[in-house]
């Protein structure tokens, strides 16, 4: 007796049974690692706006933007966007788009504090959607607040 070339349709059952498992076990490892790395992107941007932040009151004498002024920058925006061209000349910085993240730059006059938010849509940590960080005028950086 002859044998057929091919596989049974039981053998095919299996492997397609055994790549689902193994694509559902993946699933969340995925999520979690793709979480981890939007929490880096935000903790390395914050970190060089802060750091972008301190060169220029040293330069300047004064906060970026303006006081009672805000810079938003969305996920969205090209490149070519206003807010990243002013924010790329003032602190010689290149806010990056199309990454979940959004970026919020506030100067309030009124009690002298600057503060840099990073938020998304998407959990940028454990249950955390946005990252926010104070610079007080004697250049003191607050411990970021996670909401």
């Amino acid at each position: 007796m002859r044998r057929q070339d091919g596989f049974t349709l039981v053998e095919i059952m299996v492997v397609i049974a055994i790549l689902g498992i193994l694509g559902a076990t993946a699933m969340p490892t995925y999520r979690t690692w793709h979480q981890r790395a939007r929490g880096s992107e935000a903790k390395v941007m914050a970190k060089q706006l802060l750091d972008a932040e301190i060169t220029y009151y040293l330069e300047n004498d004064k906060f970026f933007p303006d006081p009672d002024a805000a810079i938003v920058i969305q996920s969205d925006d090209q490149p070519d966007d206003i807010d990243i061209k002013t924010v790329a000349d003032n602190l010689h910085i290149t806010i990056p788009t199309g990454h979940f993240l959004d970026y919020t730059i506030t100067n309030v006059s009124a009690d002298g504090m600057l503060y840099i938010m990073i938020s998304s849509d998407v959990q940028i940590f454990e249950g955390v959607f946005s990252l926010t960080y104070t610079i007080d005028k004697n250049g003191k950086i607050y411990e970021p607040v996670l909401l």
